[in-house]
């Protein structure tokens, strides 16, 4: 009989119920099973057994080696479904003592996001090690020689890789958290600059041009032009002009009352026309096609454009 005893401190009814599921589903693919549990304190432990006889222990051992195999897979699932989010908590708890509650919490939510999204290609066309793969390869290494688990003991002092990768995944979600925060003070800041400006202008036609330039059009569809547009471009030496931030101060300065938004599909910069739409918001129409969409785009655009 080939034996292995899996034993969990925290989460033991979690352990326990879902390792006896995932055996109930190996005995019904013809794995010949016994399990069977005990408690001691907070401790339940889960003794997982292969019958066997001699001829199935001289001439079959890929057999003993799937159901180690299954073992793994079994403890990496409640690994991560029980333990991971406590560790990332853990984590924000110690290294970033300075955030408050609403903070972790938003970090946490992103730490989450990023880990199921961490499936990424290496260069050569290779897929990433997933950490799934990286906790079943401890856990197969480790029952190679051993015929019991101890899965707090095992999480603690055995995993040190998938802590390290976890903490890496925090400093991402804190990265990512800080940007955020950074950007949406800047969108508070030019939103106050529009609402403090009397509009200079009711209608503003955006596009994109094919040179990835924009054009800007009034209500009568004729070129937006005037000193205060040139005053920006001066401002700006040629070789610098970046198009987005001049399109930006350029909106921002005529402060129009409405903006409609033509062709989306073509303003490459989707971070732009976020910014845009959070600065002007309800000003902001997009629109489904018109003949601006279908007229200007076969005019030449350069006398037209930013």
């Amino acid at each position: 009989m080939f034996l292995v005893t899996i034993g969990a401190a925290n989460y033991a009814d979690n352990v326990k119920n879902y390792i006896y599921s995932q055996m109930e589903s190996l005995k019904q693919e013809g794995f010949d099973l016994i399990c069977e549990h005990y408690y001691a304190g907070d401790n339940v432990f889960i003794r997982c057994a292969l019958k066997d006889n001699l001829l199935t222990r001289l001439t079959d051992k890929k057999t003993y080696d799937d159901f180690r195999f299954y073992i793994s897979r079994m403890v990496t699932e409640v690994i991560i479904g029980n333990w991971e989010g406590q560790l990332i908590k853990k984590i924000l708890k110690y290294n970033y003592f300075y955030l408050d509650e609403k903070e972790k919490d938003t970090i946490y939510r992103t730490v989450q996001r990023l880990l199921q999204e961490d499936k990424g290609m290496l260069p050569g066309g290779f897929y990433k090690i997933t950490r799934k793969n990286k906790i079943m390869r401890e856990i197969l290494d480790y029952l190679a020689f051993n015929d019991a688990i101890n899965i707090d003991g095992f999480v603690n002092f055995r995993l040190n890789n998938y802590i390290k990768e976890l903490n890496e995944t925090v400093e991402r979600a804190i990265e990512i958290y800080i940007a955020e925060r950074e950007y949406n003070e800047f969108i508070k800041l030019l939103k106050y600059f529009v609402e403090i400006q009397e509009p200079k202008i009711d209608i503003v036609h955006l596009m994109c041009t094919p040179d990835g330039k924009y054009l800007l059009l009034d209500g009568c569809k004729n070129k937006i032009n005037g000193e205060f547009i040139e005053e920006i471009r001066a401002d700006i030496s040629e070789g610098d002009i970046n198009y987005d931030d001049l399109l930006i101060s350029t909106l921002i300065t005529v402060s129009p009352r409405r903006i409609y938004m033509h062709n989306l599909s073509s303003f490459t910069n989707k971070e732009l026309v976020k910014t845009i739409t959070n600065v002007f918001s309800d000003r902001i129409s997009i629109c489904p096609g018109c003949e601006i969409c279908s007229s200007i785009v076969r005019q030449e655009t350069n006398n037209y454009s930013l």
